[in-house]
């Protein structure tokens, strides 16, 4: 039988590997603030995030435990965005383009993982961190 602490031990060593999807959405970012603000902005931001996010994974990798709350803060943002964005796509009277697919596709796929993963890494600890501040 599995034991919940094996589970959740080999759940933070994936956390590092799911943060790297997050490199999509500043992709998806990027062409979207391309079309509002143009090259500069766009580029400017997508290199910045790019930066801040390798940054984080490199933190998760060495399991810092800010990075692990940070981690969880952003699946769960994340989780809700792609979870709206599911909706609104599907629900709409608008067509699905092929592109329009993959990206609703890829938001419901990672949205999955995400909410077993927020349910499998939150525990005691950072439950009882957040009550003591």
């Amino acid at each position: 039988m599995i034991k919940s602490n094996y589970i959740i031990k080999r759940t933070t060593s994936f956390l590092p590997y799911l943060a790297t999807f997050y490199y999509v959405e500043i992709l998806f970012l990027m062409i979207f603030l391309n079309f509002i603000y143009g090259k500069t902005l766009s580029i400017t931001i997508g290199i910045l995030l790019t930066v801040l996010l390798t940054i984080h994974i490199f933190s998760l990798f060495n399991k810092k435990a800010i990075s692990r709350k940070v981690q969880l803060y952003l699946m769960d943002f994340h989780f809700a965005f792609s979870v709206a964005y599911f909706f609104n796509r599907i629900f709409t009277q608008s067509d699905l383009t092929s592109i329009d697919s993959i990206i609703t596709f890829f938001r419901l796929l990672t949205a999955l993982i995400e909410i077993i993963t927020i349910f499998a890494i939150t525990d005691n600890k950072i439950s009882s961190a957040k009550q003591s501040q």
